[in-house]
């Protein structure tokens, strides 16, 4: 049985050393669960969390003391849940007192907003609405997958997402764009990717990529209740890269790069014909031309030519060589015969 002290949310000051990362943060992404709580710290100082980029502030400001840490009690030891950079920045100036001069009296003790190990409901509630005003809206944002990751573990919890709509305030229609693309993932069993995680959820909100996938969500608890396998890990190859043997994907060989391009791959997925161009390996401008309107590919031969002209008079300027002028010759002569081909009442 918790002493009363120990069942309430206390603001104390608590010893560096008796805070521990939290492995499990959303923040990381699931990228930590493994990891000692000295690799942590040194990532967490690195790209792309930068904790190093807070040192200079508290070197010159000290700890602000009206932002605490937030922290779980651990039997005789505290678990970070929020404030994971902040500590790391911390401990590089303790841990290398001959580098770092400023402000570091108020560093050892360091305030902190104790949760107890077991909170009751009420405490787990102020717990994640402090997390959602923080990181869900705007202030100090978490990245897409971060927020998904997040929203999933609370959604688990009593009272389902209506209890996080409630807490939250965030919108049905934000937390189905992060949930479902994490949700599809995680029922795949493939990792989410978190550069560019957001780009998965733009493409499920397009018609033609949902209706490839043959996905079906459901509507109120935003679960996944079916999918095709093999049709997802096409589409994480064009939208991330195809994976390499290492794990990693080969982002140059994606065939999406913003928004623009998810609107024309869910009017080519939108086609058979098109599709079974893109599953054949061509690119998506290739599988395009089989979801053109004739205005639409009359418009696209015009941009050719126009690129094509540009290329060549750079090319043959200022040559002599006979090949280069019967070049010119042939390209103005193809120009001329399109121009009058677009020109005729089709």
């Amino acid at each position: 049985m918790q002493k009363p002290s120990e069942a309430e949310t206390q603001l104390q000051y608590l010893a560096q050393d008796l805070l521990d990362f939290d492995p499990e943060n959303p923040r990381f992404g699931g990228l930590m669960k493994d990891r000692s709580q000295n690799e942590i710290q040194k990532t967490l100082i690195e790209e792309p969390y930068f904790a190093s980029e807070l040192v200079d502030s508290l070197l010159k400001n000290g700890f602000i003391d009206y932002e605490p840490l937030v922290v779980r009690r651990n039997r005789n030891r505290y678990t970070v849940i929020e404030g994971n950079r902040r500590l790391a920045a911390i401990r590089e100036i303790l841990h290398a007192p001959e580098k770092y001069q400023g402000k570091t009296a108020d560093l050892h003790r360091i305030p902190a907003l104790v949760f107890p190990a077991a909170p009751d409901h009420q405490q787990q509630r102020e717990m994640s609405v402090y997390l959602a005003v923080r990181h869900l809206l705007g202030f100090r944002a978490w990245p897409p997958l971060s927020k998904a990751i997040y929203l999933d573990r609370q959604s688990a919890q009593l009272g389902g997402l209506s209890r996080v709509f409630e807490e939250t305030q965030i919108r049905k229609r934000e937390a189905k764009r992060l949930l479902v693309p994490y949700r599809l993932l995680k029922k795949a069993g493939t990792t989410p990717p978190d550069q560019d995680y957001w780009m998965l959820g733009e493409a499920l909100e397009r018609t033609g990529v949902k209706h490839f996938l043959d996905l079906e969500v459901d509507p109120n608890t935003l679960e996944i209740r079916g999918y095709k396998a093999k049709e997802l890990t096409l589409l994480l190859d064009w939208l991330y890269g195809p994976k390499l043997r290492n794990g990693a994907r080969d982002s140059a060989k994606r065939i999406v790069d913003d928004t623009r391009d998810l609107t024309r791959l869910s009017k080519v997925l939108g086609s058979e014909v098109a599709a079974s161009k893109l599953r054949s390996g061509e690119d998506l401008e290739s599988a395009e031309l089989f979801v053109d309107t004739q205005g639409e590919s009359a418009e696209r031969l015009r941009e050719v030519v126009r690129r094509a002209g540009a290329v060549i008079r750079k090319v043959v300027k200022g040559s002599r060589d006979p090949r280069a002028l019967q070049l010119l010759r042939a390209f103005k002569e193809f120009e001329t015969a399109v121009k009058v081909f677009q020109n005729q009442d089709l």
